[in-house]
């Protein structure tokens, strides 16, 4: 179980460590209340569930059964491993403080391919047929496949990181850890400076974006180049650096386009081949979007 701090329950701390086991497990992660309903955010949820939970019938049987997965896990302490209505394997640990339960901390959505369906614990008597739905169809392909030693590992990886949790930190020696951040990148010169975030993964991916301005790269190809799932390295750039994908690479192309026409003499559209585009009338809607003026405008009035 997940004891509370003897100074109380750290929420952000707590939070923060379902967030970077999410990511670090690449599982779908929450904290819910007792009754199943969400206390914080959706960590690394994928297309399906987020699909699923966009239904108000469909979410509230996912949060029947968060309660009482949470409930079974809350009768041992230890993690309980369970199906979901949609037929997901899902791990629930009781959050315990001051000997009073306050809700569960939940991982998993994922879809465990060497056990038989009748091996976990299918906790909710409703099932959906998820094939009904055609959005649930497509999104069903992309769901994460592991085996029964993987699920078990994540689960008993987790139970030893929600004892460390509850453990009081007084003492200097108890805060020592290892440091694994990321040095932040040094600013150039030019116009066209890189971002910087806390976690090491978005600055490896600012640093590869920047790196292939030049090429037709997309979210995908720089999520694997970090090893992140597409949509949690979509959001996670998003929430760091407060500005899409797509458009942090538009704007870097931009700066990158704006040096070209000041330093070159380069006709406008062989700069925006330069810079990854492939219609020139493209860039330059792009362009005078971001700068209010056209590339030949900009390169007269510079």
């Amino acid at each position: 179980m997940i004891q509370g701090h003897p100074k109380g329950i750290y929420l952000d701390r707590l939070t923060k460590i379902m967030e970077e086991f999410a990511l670090a497990v690449d599982y779908g992660a929450v904290l819910v209340d007792i009754h199943g309903k969400e206390t914080s955010n959706l960590f690394n949820f994928s297309p399906f569930c987020q699909t699923i939970r966009a239904n108000p019938q469909l979410k509230h049987l996912c949060q029947k059964c968060d309660a009482y997965g949470g409930l079974e896990a809350s009768k041992t302490g230890k993690p309980h491993i369970y199906q979901c209505h949609a037929g997901l394997t899902d791990i629930s640990l009781p959050l315990i403080y001051d000997r009073q339960l306050h809700g569960f901390a939940l991982f998993g959505q994922v879809q465990v391919a060497d056990i038989k369906e009748n091996q976990i614990d299918r906790i909710h008597p409703s099932i959906t047929n998820w094939k009904d739905y055609a959005e649930l169809r497509h999104a069903r392909n992309k769901v994460r496949v592991v085996n029964k030693k993987q699920i078990t590992a994540a689960a008993s990886l987790f139970e030893t990181i929600a004892e460390h949790y509850g453990k009081e930190e007084d003492h200097p020696r108890d805060r020592i850890k290892f440091n694994l951040s990321t040095p932040k990148e040094k600013t150039g010169k030019t116009k066209n400076k890189e971002a910087n975030s806390d976690h090491g993964e978005i600055n490896k991916a600012i640093k590869y974006i920047n790196k292939n301005l030049s090429r037709n790269i997309t979210l995908d190809e720089v999520a694997n180049h970090v090893y992140l799932s597409h949509y949690y390295f979509s959001r996670l750039f998003k929430k760091e650096l407060g500005i899409s994908f797509v458009n942090y690479l538009n704007k870097q192309r931009i700066e990158q386009a704006k040096e070209l026409l000041l330093q070159t003499n380069l006709s406008v559209q062989k700069i925006a081949y330069r810079i990854g585009y492939t219609q020139p009338s493209y860039f330059c809607k792009l362009f005078k979007k971001e700068t209010g003026t056209t590339p030949a405008s900009f390169r007269r009035k510079s």
